[in-house]
């Protein structure tokens, strides 16, 4: 099971890789160098994201947070031994575990002050009765007043988890008439639960069972912190952060180019530069509409599973197609991306075709290898031969409008190629299964209970006797009540589910559309940058070393992606 990312150790290895380019190049550098480490050290290495563990303190806290680590660091006690907060850093997260609700020893001055501070609140309650002590919903409004997001982990002390889930639905539900109760406004969107067993957890840990930790439940509790932290302030602050390490290695890269002395290595990258610019522009138009058609399936897909719940056997099928839809719809909109970049990469190349090549110092050699390895990519589409000299040193002045006029027609061709470049097969083998694996089990409970609970009024059964009459009328209200409460507890769950399947989801598609369009781009992109890289001249050193830093600038708008920027 994967763990979150640790973007801070990330972004510090990039920042290092950058930094030996700054210290080559002295001259250039001098003012940017300053300026990127000033960012780094403000807007990046000091954002450290903040996950705050709370709840009564022997409902399985510690337990929690060892296994969220993956090692035994807390200590697990019944009784608290402290009133502070004790921090773990963990993937370049801080994890504050605080004293529990309901100790003997004094501690919420503490506890509030770091409750400021915390990007994602972990509430800890078990299923074997902590989940109704009325301190623990005094707590819950008090995170909620103070504008934060409560990610409820129900701590299976039971065993049900798996075995008896109308038991955890039961408690689920409770949870929610009780911070109604304490007057929690607008309870729905303040508050999810996730079950999670501890127990199991560590049991797959230290047996090295993966299958026990996949229904210990902790992946989907990763998978909702993650989708949480997209949307706090600290994940804004490294989006900010990073967009301005890019600014700055934009202006560096600029300076370096106009260092190089040869037409044709001019030429070359800017032709790289363009293909660089246009993978960035279509990952932010394509993360822009995957994240749109991803909001509505989590939008849509809730009600199309609740009207089919009394047919089981077609939810699989419904969320597939959905899903399959949606795959769909991205596929287009990457072909039609692609053909908008084939038309001004026909531009660009036709461009490079024809620059003058008599009288401009322009190596000949490398103009050959460039033109031979772009006629090689596409030699379906074009197959005329390339004309060169036997000589070598210079292309013959006599060959030299057929080589343009080979280029300008391999770049027609190469637009025409890649406007028809399929990328859909990959996204649907990627994204498909993973989805439906990770939806479906969750759904299924949920569907099952409400099931269940809708047979509450069956019950009672028939009775004319008219002296019960009364007692019957009211067990059947007070049947109802508890079914229509079921259902809305259900469809508050399954809407939530729904929406952290779709930000899953999401990041997958966008993951696999970034790299079928990444895989379009780079068979083209690999001959202007195999003759870049072929030098060892100084000069020609440095459009290798921007051809580097140019990828660098791509990494570091892949990490913006997947904090969450569009």
């Amino acid at each position: 099971m994967n763990d979150l990312k640790n973007y801070q150790d990330i972004l510090a290895d990039k920042a290092g890789r950058v930094e030996k380019f700054f210290a080559k190049y002295p001259e250039d550098a001098a003012e940017l160098a300053k300026t990127f480490a000033d960012i780094n050290a403000g807007k990046i290495r000091k954002v450290e994201p903040e996950i705050m563990v709370y709840g009564i303190y022997n409902a399985g806290k510690s337990s929690i947070l060892n296994e969220l680590i993956g090692e035994d660091r807390a200590k697990v006690e019944d009784v608290p031994t402290t009133d502070t907060v004790t921090y773990y850093d963990w993937q370049g997260y801080k994890i504050a575990d605080t004293p529990g609700i309901g100790a003997p020893i004094k501690h919420e001055e503490v506890t509030q002050a770091h409750l400021k501070k915390a990007d994602i609140v972990l509430f800890v309650m078990s299923t074997t009765g902590s989940n109704e002590k009325a301190e623990n919903y005094k707590r819950m409004k008090e995170i909620a007043d103070a504008g934060k997001k409560i990610i409820i982990i129900l701590n299976d002390k039971g065993g049900d988890l798996g075995y008896n889930d109308d038991n955890i639905q039961a408690i689920k539900r409770k949870v929610a008439v009780n911070m109604k109760q304490t007057g929690i406004d607008n309870v729905d969107e303040k508050y999810c639960i996730v079950t999670v067993s501890a127990e199991l957890a560590r049991q797959g840990r230290l047996e090295n069972e993966p299958l026990f930790i996949e229904q210990s439940g902790l992946a989907e509790l990763k998978d909702v912190i993650l989708s949480e932290l997209k949307r706090t302030t600290s994940f804004d602050l490294l989006r900010g952060g990073i967009k301005q390490l890019e600014n700055v290695l934009e202006d560096f890269i600029g300076k370096l180019s106009a260092r190089e002395n040869s037409e044709l290595l001019q030429q070359a990258n800017h032709i790289l530069q363009t293909f660089n610019k246009q993978k960035i522009s279509m990952r932010r138009e394509i993360n822009t509409y995957i994240d749109t058609q991803a909001e509505n399936l989590g939008a849509n897909l809730p009600q199309l599973i609740w009207s089919s719940r009394d047919r089981q056997d077609e939810i699989n099928g419904i969320v597939a197609r959905e899903i399959e839809q949606l795959n769909a719809k991205v596929q287009r909109e990457i072909q039609q991306q692609l053909k908008d970049t084939a038309t001004l990469l026909e531009l660009e190349l036709t461009s490079f075709a024809e620059i003058k090549l008599d009288g401009a110092g322009v190596d000949a050699d490398g103009f050959k290898n460039i033109l031979a390895r772009l006629n090689e990519v596409n030699a379906q589409a074009v197959q005329v031969p390339v004309a060169v000299s036997e000589g070598g040193g210079k292309l013959d002045p006599s060959t030299m409008g057929i080589a343009a006029g080979l280029l300008t027609e391999s770049a027609t061709a190469i637009a025409a190629q890649l406007a028809k470049t399929e990328i859909g097969g990959a996204i649907a083998k990627t994204v498909l299964g993973r989805a439906l694996g990770s939806v479906v089990p969750v759904i299924g409970p949920l569907i099952t209970i409400v099931s269940v609970v809708g047979a509450l009024g069956k019950f009672l059964g028939g009775n004319d006797d008219r002296r019960k009459l009364d007692a019957q009328l009211a067990a059947q209200n007070e049947a109802e009540r508890r079914r229509v409460e079921a259902e809305m507890q259900a469809r508050q769950e399954l809407n939530q589910k729904c929406r952290y399947m779709a930000d899953k989801l999401a990041d997958e598609l966008k993951a696999a559309a970034d790299g079928g369009i990444a895989e379009a781009l780079a068979k083209y992109e690999e001959p202007f940058k195999a003759e870049i890289e072929s030098r060892q001249a100084q000069d020609e050193q440095v459009s290798a070393d921007v051809v580097a830093l140019r990828e660098l600038c791509n990494e570091y708008d892949l990490i913006r992606v997947e904090l969450g920027a569009r």
